[in-house]
C-alpha cells in the first residue's frame, strides 16, 4: 500500500473554486477525465450531496493494462459534500474498474485560507493498494506517479476554469452595461426629440394664429373659400 498526499493553495476564493469544480471537465489541461454522470444529487439541511460516476483514461502502459486486465476507459464512484455555511467541500472517490487487483481511495478537501479569504486550500490524499499481480510495489509506484501527474494537471485545470468563468461573467456584465447604455441613449433621443418638437409645434401654431389675425384684419379668413350656390351661378350666367 502506498499513500500519496498533497496540499495546494489556489489564488481564488472558496466560492469560485467550489463553483468551478462542477464545470472543470472537459478542459485542455487535464484530459484524463473524459466524462461525468450524476447518479444522485440532493440538499439536506442546506448541505449539497452528490453521487457521480467518473469516466477516465489513466494513461497506463499497454503491458500494465494487459497485466491487470484493465480497459482503456476506467470508472470510479465519487461522493461529494458541499457545506456553504461551514465553507467546506469534500470529495471522496473509489475506483470501480479492475478493483480485484487495484484499490484507489482519494479524498479531496477544499477550505478557505485561514489568513487570506480570497484564497482556497486544497488537501488531497490518495491510498493505492495493488494485490494479486506480480511486481506489486512497482505497480503501486506507477499508479502513484500517474496520480501525481494528473493532480498537477487538475490544479492547472482549476485555475483555467475559474478564470474562464470570471471572463464569462465579465463579458456578460459588459454586455448588460452596453445594453443599458443603448437603452439610455434611445430614451435620451426620445426626450431630446420631444423637447425640440414641442417648442417647434408651438411656434408654428403661434405663427398660424398671427397670420389668421392679419388676414382677418384684411377682411379675409383662411377658414374656407367662398362657395357659390347653384342659383347664384345661374343668375350670373343670365347676366
Amino acid at each position: 500500500m502506498k499513500i500519496w498526499t498533497s496540499e495546494h493553495i489556489f489564488n481564488h476564493s472558496w466560492e469560485s473554486v467550489t463553483g468551478g469544480q462542477w464545470q472543470k471537465y472537459p478542459n485542455p489541461h487535464n484530459q484524463a477525465v473524459i466524462g461525468t454522470d450524476v447518479l444522485e444529487r440532493k440538499v439536506e439541511n442546506g448541505v449539497l450531496y452528490s453521487n457521480r460516476i467518473i469516466s477516465s483514461d489513466w494513461g497506463l502502459a499497454d503491458w500494465v493494462q494487459k497485466l491487470i486486465g484493465a480497459n482503456k476507459v476506467c470508472y470510479a464512484h465519487e461522493y461529494s459534500m458541499v457545506n456553504p455555511e461551514e465553507r467546506v467541500m469534500e470529495m471522496r472517490s473509489r475506483n470501480l474498474s479492475f478493483n480485484n487487483f487495484v484499490n484507489m481511495e482519494e479524498t479531496m478537501t477544499y477550505r478557505p485560507h485561514p489568513e487570506h479569504t480570497d484564497k482556497t486550500i486544497m488537501k488531497q490524499e490518495t491510498i493505492v493498494t495493488v494485490q494479486g499481480v506480480p511486481l506489486t510495489s512497482y505497480m503501486e509506484s506507477i499508479i502513484v506517479n500517474t496520480v501525481s501527474n494528473n493532480s498537477n494537471k487538475g490544479k492547472a485545470a482549476m485555475d483555467w476554469i475559474v478564470e474562464k468563468l470570471g471572463q464569462e461573467c465579465s463579458a456578460l456584465s459588459i454586455s448588460s452595461s452596453l445594453d443599458k447604455i443603448k437603452q439610455e441613449i434611445l430614451d435620451l433621443k426620445h426626450t431630446v426629440a420631444g423637447s425640440l418638437i414641442q417648442p417647434a409645434r408651438q411656434s408654428i401654431e403661434d405663427l398660424q394664429a398671427r397670420v389668421q389675425v392679419d388676414l382677418q384684419k384684411l377682411g379675409h379668413s383662411i377658414a374656407q373659400p367662398v362657395m357659390l350656390k347653384a342659383e347664384d351661378i345661374s343668375s350670373t350666367k343670365s347676366l
